[in-house]
């Protein structure tokens, strides 16, 4: 399974930053491979990102943030998206505490309460 988070910075132990669409970064992990990928956010802002995450076949989103344009983004590449918190973490700490059902899942009918 692959997840992926907005990153601060083009570091695998970056923070998980607060901003989605408009993220620089997108770390991607495998547990398969137990690896972390970095991947530059192209996109301005909007759900455009989702292409990208979609090219390499991640399966969930773990972020801190959504907007309507992520949540529409999110159901049309068929990407979950889950609210991992506000305080300071990386990719695999959050990966782990959604491993262990922490997170609860960003939808249109909740995302107002993670904007």
């Amino acid at each position: 399974m692959k997840y992926a988070s907005p990153l601060k910075m083009n570091k695998e132990d970056s923070a998980i930053t607060k901003v989605l669409g408009k993220a620089k970064y997108f770390g991607i992990y495998n547990d398969e491979t137990n690896q972390i990928e970095v991947i530059e956010n192209m996109e301005t802002g909007g759900p455009a990102f989702f292409t990208e995450l979609k090219k390499h076949h991640v399966d969930v989103l773990l972020t801190p943030h959504a907007g309507p344009g992520a949540v529409n983004g999110a159901a049309q590449f068929g990407i979950p998206m889950f609210y991992c918190g506000d305080e300071r973490k990386v990719l695999l700490e959050a990966v782990k505490e959604f491993q262990e059902g922490k997170y609860p899942q960003i939808t249109a009918e909740n995302f107002q309460q993670f904007r």
